[in-house]
């Protein structure tokens, strides 16, 4: 895949072009994840996705955080390469998401950064639910991201206090499908 197909656009339609819900899978996960935990997780996420693409699911939505969002974007960037019918759509909450990533320590800092362009330029899509940072931008990226999804990976500890234990909330809710790779 070549960067410069991606598309970028702001959401202002409500819903994810091209995209059908029931072959569409989203991914909520924390930001932090244990280093001794890592290499299951990692193992786990891509085995589901393997089983959902067999299942006929091609459009994988991801959120672009840090932590499992990245890793999810990764792997789904991989499996692309042996299937290219899957698609990877960024559904980020705002143009400036990144604004708060300044507060980690520079090195930290520079590599995501670096990762986070990467993974922008694999993606098919990139939908801006907003286009600058407020209190709430967040939840409505989750929501639409649950919103245009019929199962939902996760990789939740159980701490609802927390953007991936309000996804995996909304998903509950909404009723799709889940697995929770952190079990």
């Amino acid at each position: 895949m070549n960067p410069t197909d991606s598309t970028d656009r702001s959401l202002s339609s409500g819903s994810l072009p091209g995209t059908d819900r029931e072959a569409t899978c989203c991914f909520t996960g924390h930001r932090i994840l244990p280093a001794d935990r890592l290499p299951r997780i990692r193992e786990k996420t891509a085995h589901v996705v393997d089983v959902l693409i067999r299942s006929g699911y091609r459009w994988f939505v991801a959120g672009g955080a840090l932590g499992y969002d990245m890793l999810a974007e990764q792997i789904v960037a991989d499996k692309r390469r042996e299937n290219p019918d899957i698609r990877l759509i960024l559904a980020l909450p705002c143009r400036d998401q990144t604004g708060a990533w300044l507060r980690l320590p520079r090195d930290r800092r520079n590599e995501c950064l670096r990762e986070y362009q990467r993974l922008k330029g694999l993606a098919d899509e990139i939908l801006y639910v907003n286009d600058f940072y407020f209190e709430g931008c967040m939840r409505e990226r989750n929501l639409c991201m649950v919103s245009h999804s019929s199962f939902c990976v996760a990789c939740f500890n159980g701490s609802f206090k927390s953007g991936a234990g309000q996804t995996y909330r909304l998903a509950q809710k909404a009723g799709l499908k889940i697995y929770n790779c952190w079990e």
